[in-house]
């Protein structure tokens, strides 16, 4: 039962969105289909702690009116020109925005209480892991004839001391080792791991110019073998786009150029650190951000004084000028990667993706960093660029992390290559035609965290908390979320289809809240 079906009966049905199937051999190799040169390639960029309103063309008089609050003065003539090409996203989330759940979630198209990353980040001492058995999005290209290739973070894999003292891998905690080589992070050797991910260049540790690199490709990592670490010197999101462009020019074999390509590239910035203009290119900090008043840079309506829990160090009056030149650091770098992808002439039969595992709050609400429910956090960017085949415009569609591997490979025209595990929903028919009769917009996103859950519809944000308090924002008379209210201060109707959205999408998700039947005064779960 639809939204509006919901509130003209006020009926307290069960609504169900079956996970998307599909009938396949999952061994079948080489020749196929889907290894043709019109099958189309794949360039997929999901830049870290990346927030939906931190891209230039917003202000631009065609998108003006797609936000409903303002957006950040950034500099950004890369993505803006993917997105005047492209289909951009408004209500795009990251269904737990927080960087391990969420690539475990976009890589399996699984919620996290299957995937093995439930709850909070990989992390020294931590299960968290995504599971090695799962039949991810890249081995689904893998088997569909694809060149794979990854760069950049992963932070999905369980975090182990299997590092000696230089942080080179030897897979054993016993002497010579027994060393974490970051807590956050890990390096992830051949084999399921990297779920088919043929080219491989993983880098992570915090420092955006002194970063841990591991790779297959030796001329990478100044010779040296795959497991041994190489310490970067230079931009970490530039020293990632040279071996991005290394792979798309395939100058030296990097791949077969008689098969279609896929790339995912996660940089690190702009996640902090943000602390000091150190932590960013200086040339862009001082051309675009130093001498911007902070009132211009620090303008929507709901930055407030830091809460006494806030770290000092995320002040911010000092990060927004170099979170903001991150931002411009990333667009750099993504211009080069664009400008070899046209060099190489498979730019026209390329699909494009810019996104980010989560956004970031950067003062709103008081607070820095993500795993909010307000949108600073849990809306991304996602912009889909493929002009030669979908027309440019936006979507209001309400698409959650599960959906990402689905709808991209549909628009692939690899529907028969989605994983039976997949508990997303295509969408690519809708995207592509903007009919979504074949596979209807939801009519809430899922808000998915260890000590928080709750949905987000067209209109309102209902969220519930682990010790048993709720509260709701109405984005369409308070766009920035500033009052929050009592269940009771809205319709009793909407409150009823918000208490049922969020139990049906608990219990799609397989979530404990849903196992346990949690705070049923404020949950509706499907009867059984």
């Amino acid at each position: 039962m639809d939204r509006r079906s919901f509130l003209k009966t006020a009926a307290l049905g069960s609504v169900s969105a079956g996970a998307v199937s599909c009938s396949q051999d999952k061994n079948r190799a080489g020749a196929n289909a889907a290894a043709s040169r019109n099958t189309p390639n794949l360039l997929y960029v999901f830049a870290d702690q990346y927030r939906l309103h931190a891209m230039g063309f917003w202000k631009k008089p065609q998108f003006r009116n797609h936000l409903k609050t303002e957006s950040d003065p950034v500099y950004t003539p890369n993505i803006d020109k993917l997105a005047e090409k492209g289909v951009v996203f408004t209500q795009a989330t990251s269904t737990n925005p927080v960087c391990s759940p969420h690539r475990a979630m976009l890589m399996s198209g699984m919620y996290s209480s299957r995937n093995g990353v439930e709850g909070a980040n990989c992390y020294s001492g931590r299960v968290q892991g995504l599971r090695h058995d799962v039949n991810c999005f890249t081995d689904a290209l893998s088997q569909a004839g694809y060149e794979t290739g990854y760069v950049g973070k992963t932070h999905w894999e369980r975090t182990e001391p299997l590092f000696d003292d230089e942080l080179d891998y030897v897979g054993t905690k016993a002497r010579p080792g027994g060393t974490y080589a970051n807590n956050y992070d890990t390096y992830i050797p051949p084999g399921l791991g990297r779920h088919s991910n043929k080219f491989w260049f993983q880098t992570f540790n915090d420092q955006h110019f002194s970063q841990y690199a591991y790779s297959n490709r030796p001329e990478l990592i100044g010779g040296k073998k795959d497991g041994e670490m190489h310490q970067t010197e230079r931009f970490s999101a530039e020293v990632e786009a040279d071996a991005v462009i290394r792979f798309l020019k395939n100058k030296n074999g990097e791949r077969s150029p008689d098969k279609p390509f896929s790339m995912f590239w996660s940089p690190n910035p702009p996640h902090n650190p943000y602390f000091s203009p150190d932590d960013c290119e200086k040339d862009i900090y001082e051309k675009h951000y130093k001498d911007m008043p902070l009132g211009e840079q620090m303008y929507r309506k709901n930055i407030l004084p830091p809460k006494p829990t806030q770290n000092e160090r995320f002040d911010p009056k000092k990060c927004t000028p170099v979170y903001n030149s991150l931002v411009t650091g990333v667009d750099r770098q993504l211009g080069r990667v664009l400008e070899a992808l046209e060099e190489t002439g498979e730019a026209e039969n390329t699909i494009i993706i810019f996104t980010a595992d989560h956004g970031e709050m950067l003062g709103s609400h008081g607070v820095m960093g993500k795993g909010y429910y307000e949108d600073e956090s849990f809306l991304v960017p996602f912009i889909i660029h493929y002009p030669q085949a979908i027309k440019p415009h936006a979507d209001d569609l309400l698409l959650g992390t599960v959906d990402i591997m689905p709808s991209t490979l549909g628009l692939m025209g690899l529907t028969d290559y989605i994983p039976e595990t997949v508990e997303g929903v295509d969408y690519s028919h809708g995207i592509a035609t903007g009919d979504y009769s074949k596979s209807s917009k939801p009519d809430a996103a899922l808000y998915l965290t260890a000590g928080r859950k709750g949905v987000r519809t067209d209109q309102y944000t209902y969220v519930v908390y682990q010790d048993g308090k709720a509260e709701v924002v109405d984005q369409i008379q308070d766009p920035y979320q500033m009052n929050k209210m009592s269940p009771d201060q809205i319709p009793q109707q909407e409150l009823a289809f918000l208490k049922q959205e969020l139990g049906d999408c608990l219990t799609k998700a397989g979530d404990d809240w849903a196992r346990d039947k949690k705070f049923p005064e404020h949950i509706t779960y499907p009867a059984v």
